[in-house]
């Protein structure tokens, strides 16, 4: 599966890979990972939906892969997944995406 994730430290991520973050994402749960999506965030995601950041990175990982990292929401377009740095970084570097 494509996957986007947007940062604003690019060029580290594909130099040195994914580093987890930490976040409650409108929950009582501390999730760690990093936050992707199958779309590509320049367009249409914004930082509410977990998408912070001026470039736009793409990488395939295979979705029996990821699906359980999936952040599932009713009536939503298209798939997110919080998935860990060290899985992430198996299927990197990640590309960074021109605007």
């Amino acid at each position: 599966m494509k996957l986007y994730h947007r940062t604003f430290k690019a060029k580290q991520i594909v130099k040195h890979g994914f580093k987890d973050g930490k976040g409650y994402y409108l929950t009582h749960y501390l999730w760690k990972g990093i936050w992707f999506s199958n779309i590509s965030c320049f367009a249409g995601l914004d930082s509410g939906q977990g998408a912070n950041g001026d470039t736009l990175l793409e990488m395939q990982i295979p979705f029996n892969i990821i699906r359980k990292y999936e952040w599932k929401e009713e009536n939503k377009p298209y798939h997110e997944f919080i998935i860990p740095a060290k899985l992430a970084n198996k299927y990197g570097p990640p590309r960074i995406v021109e605007d």
